[in-house]
């Protein structure tokens, strides 16, 4: 049994909704997870018993060949038996945080990004601001960019920044523009 048969599983025909919760929780701590095989290997048992209640409570939300399917009413313990396996999945996903805290701690953190980049990708975000009807309007693009370009090297100025750090962003904002003078002339 794989987490793959689960992703392939019709998730709107599966029914009690208590069911279809537990399906939804395994796919997305799968998802969320960045080492599969360790997920599949730690929640094996979960997954198989959740599918086994999705055969026999919802068949028709697998998907398959076409075959006759045979719907069976939920009986009694099915309530019990999702209590159960409630519990097994918080347990599953304690295991899977546990593991994956201890896989972060093993990595090397990421470095804070430096002054200039955060400055270089807030004036590129702004030239996404472009309304969508003067997009195609080089005079508005230019305007735009000599704005921009203006106001990067003023708070470079302001900042005391040197001019190699300036420059990476100067071009990347002429960069950014020239794309868009691309786009706007096909």
């Amino acid at each position: 049994m794989t987490i793959e048969k689960l992703q392939k599983l019709k998730l709107s025909a599966i029914q009690p909704d208590a069911l279809q919760t537990a399906v939804k929780e395994l796919l997305a701590d799968y998802e969320e997870t960045s080492d599969k095989k360790a997920f599949e290997e730690i929640a094996k048992e979960n997954i198989e018993k959740v599918f086994s209640m999705v055969e026999r409570l919802a068949p028709d939300a697998i998907v398959k060949e076409p075959k006759p399917s045979k719907k069976k009413a939920p009986s009694k313990t099915v309530k019990k038996e999702l209590d159960k396996m409630t519990s097994d999945i918080k347990l599953c996903r304690a295991k899977i945080r546990k593991f994956n805290e201890e896989k972060r701690k093993n990595e090397p953190k990421k470095p804070k990004p430096m002054r200039h980049t955060m400055i270089k990708g807030h004036f590129i975000s702004i030239a996404n601001l472009i309304p969508a009807k003067l997009k195609d309007n080089v005079t508005v693009q230019k305007e735009a960019e000599k704005v921009l370009l203006r106001a990067h090297r003023g708070i470079m100025n302001a900042y005391r920044m040197n001019t190699v750090t300036t420059e990476k962003g100067v071009v990347a904002i002429r960069e950014k523009f020239d794309k868009m003078e691309e786009k706007a002339k096909k």
